[in-house]
């Protein structure tokens, strides 16, 4: 879709484009070079105290969890004491 620079150099987003990718006001989008085109990607923000949770190593360990849960491999327990008591064994 051709579109043109308007004021301060603003492209308006078709609004096809929009709905397929389900962007919304104040999203922000990361826009760089590739190949000598202007790539502009949809991004979201991550808190500084919750990006941990999105480290390859936190990733894979949830995906690990899943694992365990789907196959039941879950011990189950009625309180803490309990639980203390099945680990230390």
């Amino acid at each position: 879709m051709l579109r043109k620079l308007g004021k301060n150099y603003q492209i308006a987003i078709p609004r096809e484009i929009i709905r397929e990718l389900g962007l919304n006001k104040e999203d922000h989008m990361d826009i760089y070079i590739s190949e000598n085109k202007v790539v502009l990607e949809p991004k979201i923000l991550i808190p500084k105290d919750q990006a941990y949770f999105y480290t390859g190593e936190w990733q894979a360990d949830e995906k690990e969890a899943e694992e365990d849960i789907q196959q039941g491999r879950v011990t189950k327990t009625k309180n803490l004491g309990e639980l203390f008591k099945k680990l230390d064994k």
